[in-house]
């Protein structure tokens, strides 16, 4: 069966392409268009969200105290993911933070973590983690996974750094926290590094063992609201 879009006239009215069937072929073309081509990504501040962003380190002792572990919070984070739906791999973007926000609860542990030996907060008054694509990603129910592969820079050491991530997309849910337009993109991940790697071995007391588990929440929120199009199945829909 072939459809016959003809052009007609009717009451003397410009001519326009119509369907027998009772739809416009323009309006479909245009959808497949929209279709195929990639969503531009847009960009997501995680200055906005405040304290929904959290960066945890967790540090392991031999048992002589804090048999559970000592645990840090980075109270500020601050930076921007560049996102595509259509395009996850693609994904870049900046993590700031500042050491001097890092508490761990213990008076003696936030004090020393400042100094020369630990994090020399005074020299280098940045930690930062430098996003450059997502790898293998994909979706399952809400979800994307993937693995995110970046440049780590601390104590004016540049490390290549990759760990898991969760992503989950939440259209037009801006508005729910600030009163703004805009949707946000949460990231959850966990990675362990070695303190010999990012230059603490030598710094730490004997008493903190060598591997820092770090964990991380981030919430970034953009300044407008993603076309509705098909796209995987994903929360905010």
């Amino acid at each position: 069966m072939v459809l016959d879009f003809r052009l007609r006239e009717r009451n003397n009215q410009p001519f326009k392409m119509i369907s027998p069937y009772g739809f416009n072929p323009t309006c479909i073309l245009l959808s497949a268009m929209a279709v195929a081509l990639p969503l531009q990504a847009m960009k997501f501040e995680l200055g906005p969200m405040g304290s929904l962003n959290r960066i945890e380190v967790e540090l392991r002792t031999n048992g002589v105290f804090a048999t559970e572990g000592i645990r840090g919070i980075f109270s500020k984070v601050d930076g921007n993911i560049d996102f595509s739906v259509s395009q996850p791999v693609h994904a870049t973007g900046k993590v700031s933070l500042d050491p001097r926000n890092l508490r761990f609860g213990y008076h003696r542990v936030d004090t020393d973590a400042q100094k020369k030996e630990w994090l020399n907060s005074a020299a280098n008054p940045e930690i930062s983690f430098q996003l450059l694509r997502l790898e293998d990603p994909r979706w399952t129910e809400r979800s994307l996974w993937a693995r995110a592969h970046g440049n780590l820079s601390i104590k004016g050491n540049k490390l290549a750094v990759s760990l898991p991530v969760e992503i989950r997309y939440f259209r037009a849910e801006r508005r729910k926290y600030d009163g703004r337009i805009g949707d946000l993109l949460l990231i959850k991940g966990e990675t362990v590094l070695s303190r010999e790697i990012i230059g603490l071995n030598n710094s730490m007391p004997r008493v903190i063992q060598p591997q820092i588990l770090v964990r991380l929440n981030l919430v970034g929120a953009s300044d407008r609201v993603r076309p509705l199009l098909p796209t995987p199945s994903m929360a905010g829909q």
